[in-house]
């Protein structure tokens, strides 16, 4: 089960993701793999943790596009400072409630 706070970090760089040119928060173009002889790098730790965090983004991304068409104006405005739609509180509310049920079934984090 995800917790809020947890969705609101994974929101936010979702946010980043969103506003970045290239979608893909600074993360290596290269995709994780073992040196030879099976060692580790330095950095593996740091590049699992970035391509999970980059998963979770992808997962929020899509929840939020299945969401109806007001919640998902809800969370552009917090996140992406657009438009502020009406009733936005309680749009974001609403959003925020599905987003947590949803996204809870999809990620483990």
């Amino acid at each position: 089960m995800i917790h809020i706070d947890r969705l609101m970090q994974i929101l936010d760089d979702w946010a980043l993701w969103m506003k970045s040119d290239n979608h893909r928060l600074g993360y290596p173009s290269k995709s994780l793999g073992l040196s030879s002889g099976g060692e580790s790098t330095v950095d593996s730790f740091d590049e699992m943790i970035d391509i999970q965090d980059l998963s979770n983004v992808h997962v929020v991304d899509s929840v939020i596009h299945s969401l109806p068409g007001e919640q998902q104006d809800a969370i552009y405005h917090k996140y992406l400072h657009s438009k502020k739609p009406i009733a936005f509180e309680y749009k974001l509310e609403l959003a925020m409630d599905n987003l947590l049920t949803i996204v809870s079934k999809r990620i483990n984090a």
